[in-house]
């Protein structure tokens, strides 16, 4: 999880939403249509927003078919929050299938990527490997909440170590200095735009690379 700095509304929303949530909340359904608040546009500003990424688990999405759209409030506590830009969020279905319910384990007990600062976020999420682990009972919340540590994102989380690990040990082999261009090369893992930056950004920082 990293910060997410929210874009602008999208212009489908701008159009549609109050006329959408009166509809919504007259018809009695217990959900609005994904057809509307997960339509494309609404999606793909969504997923610039946060470089193609899911908001939670950090997991890019090589198509936005793989993503969904969350309600971060539910429908069922506020239907009013429908169609709400700043309730809307992209994620993994691996996060959001199964979600435990704010009545169960609230929002405001765990961390929102576009309200927490990284270093907020730094201060409760941490990772044994491939492993997010939490560092106090906010961020253990958030992992349960979300699902972080689902065999998926850890086998995720893996490869894209191993990745790193083969670069660095190819460089150990050419005994070839870890001078500041190549640490510049390392630190590209840990950008905003990467899959799983927060992990690779403590694991730099606790090597002394960043």
């Amino acid at each position: 999880m990293r910060h997410i700095d929210r874009l602008d509304k999208p212009q489908k929303l701008v159009d549609n939403e109050v006329v959408w949530t009166e509809r919504f909340i007259t018809s009695g359904k217990d959900r609005p249509s994904s057809a509307q608040y997960g339509h494309k546009e609404v999606k793909e500003i969504l997923a610039r927003s946060s470089f193609y990424k899911c908001f939670y688990s950090e997991v890019k999405f090589n198509d936005l078919s793989e993503a969904q759209v969350d309600h971060y409030v539910e429908v069922s506590e506020d239907p009013t929050k429908a169609f709400e830009w700043e309730n809307l969020y992209l994620s993994h279905k691996d996060s959001n299938v199964g979600k435990i319910a704010n009545g169960a384990l609230p929002n405001e007990n765990c961390l929102d990527p576009c309200t927490a600062t990284d270093a907020e976020i730094e201060e409760h999420l941490g990772f044994e490997d491939e492993v997010v682990i939490g560092l106090s009972v906010i961020g253990r919340n958030t992992i349960q909440k979300y699902h972080l540590n689902k065999p998926l994102y850890n086998t995720l989380r893996s490869t894209e170590l191993r990745k790193l690990d083969k670069i660095i040990r190819q460089r150990a082999l050419l005994e070839l200095p870890f001078d500041d261009m190549f640490k510049d090369k390392l630190r590209i893992f840990a950008n905003p735009d990467q899959a799983f930056s927060l992990m690779f950004k403590k694991l730099l920082i606790e090597n002394g690379l960043m």
